[in-house]
């Protein structure tokens, strides 16, 4: 039997090459490590079930990665994003349910109806893990630690309110990426704007704009995740409130407004996202706090970070680059510890603001021009191939036409 578990394990190793997408490749390659988050996500919710979860981790990895050998463009190099989106599904089932096959806490959801259910029943957990699947920040749950919920700007416990308000915010935020992700191409279409890719600078340009064009870029770049994670997460939550009927309450706003941010403590700490915050907590914090201080811990975190961006980015040779760009910014952190400790006063202000976006510029251009090499913006798009803001643009072509 053991012979017979190492021959498989061996024959998944060996395996380099890409699969063709198809229905037996999806359900023999994408669709187990799904089945093994989910089962993982169970065991979590009982008693006495670490030493499985430990047990059953290593399968789980060996599913994520074999999954990632399908190649879901189909050869369609302007298709690559699907092969990028799946990676990084695969990475964040690996380090989600790494969490969860380590800790020692049980989980267990607080909400009221939830409360009234019986939290050792094997149903009870199935149920509630459809719920952890898709809620990395913890909403109602009692895992989360130091988590700061924004408040959303409309309230309500209507469902339809709140549905009509989510479609509207999906509508701007998909039109505002796809805006920011054409821009980009204009600014230079056979170069970084190309699906091979090419350097963020120009030499044939002056310093000064040469400079500018960068910071512009960057700018652009750091818009477009912006409002690409902002337009997935509002399209889930519709999903789930009309499917599921989920409470508005548990879908609070992603973002705090990062833009209002005066620190980069304040920036990475609150108002940015906060999706990979347990995560980052266990697998950076603890282990790097553990084995060199307090200080080891911060800079733990943004390594975990950095090495989870560079292995979405799915391009070898720039890992200095992207990790490099996220242990900074720790960096950053700590140094805006000294300046409190030394001075006995938070970084703030307009002053803080500038510190902050200097700061950011600094290290996220380089990381940028790493994004700008590999195509990165060539291959955004909106699912589908939609391009909305080509098509506004177009429309108001044709009244302004009409109207001459």
């Amino acid at each position: 039997m053991a012979s017979r578990a190492s021959r498989v394990v061996q024959d998944v190793l060996a395996m380099s090459q890409t699969i063709d997408l198809t229905r037996t490749t999806f359900f023999a390659y994408i669709f187990p490590p799904f089945v093994c988050q989910y089962l993982m996500g169970v065991l979590v919710q009982l008693e006495g079930t670490r030493a499985y979860r430990l047990a059953f981790f290593p399968v789980l990895l060996c599913f994520a990665w074999r999954a990632t050998l399908v190649d879901m463009s189909g050869g369609d190099p302007t298709k690559v994003q699907a092969n990028t989106m799946l990676v990084t599904q695969m990475c964040s089932m690996a380090t989600r349910s790494a969490v969860w096959a380590f800790t020692h806490v049980r989980y267990r959801r607080l909400s009221p109806v939830m409360a009234r259910s019986n939290p050792d029943s094997v149903y009870t957990a199935c149920w509630n893990t459809w719920d952890l699947l898709i809620n990395p920040r913890g909403i109602g749950w009692n895992w989360p630690r130091g988590l700061v919920v924004p408040k959303p700007a409309f309230e309500t416990d209507s469902r339809r309110a709140f549905v009509l308000s989510l479609t509207a915010g999906f509508a701007f935020h998909v039109l505002a990426f796809d805006a920011c992700v054409q821009t980009l191409r204009v600014l230079s279409p056979n170069t970084f704007g190309s699906l091979n890719g090419g350097p963020l600078f120009d030499h044939a340009f002056p310093l000064v704009l040469e400079l500018a064009r960068a910071v512009l870029v960057a700018f652009l770049a750091a818009a477009a995740a912006y409002f690409g994670l902002q337009y997935t997460y509002k399209f889930l939550a519709i999903v789930c409130v009309l499917s599921f009927h989920q409470h508005p309450s548990q879908w609070p706003p992603l973002f705090d407004a990062p833009w209002l941010s005066t620190s980069l403590t304040e920036l990475w700490g609150r108002r940015w996202h906060q999706m990979m915050r347990d995560m980052l907590l266990t697998l950076g914090v603890q282990p790097f706090e553990w084995a060199l201080g307090r200080s080891g811990g911060l800079l733990g975190a943004f390594f975990v970070s950095g090495v989870f961006h560079d292995i979405e980015l799915g391009r070898g040779g720039y890992t200095g680059t992207v990790v490099g760009f996220w242990v900074m910014n720790g960096v950053g952190v700590a140094l805006e510890r000294v300046w409190k400790k030394t001075t006995g006063k938070r970084v703030g202000g307009v002053w803080g603001w500038t510190w902050m976006v200097g700061w950011l510029i600094i290290w996220g251009i380089p990381m940028v021009d790493v994004y700008a090499k590999v195509g990165r913006f060539a291959s955004w798009s909106v699912v589908g191939g939609f391009e909305p803001s080509l098509a506004l643009v177009g429309f108001v072509r044709k009244c302004i036409s009409a109207s001459n």
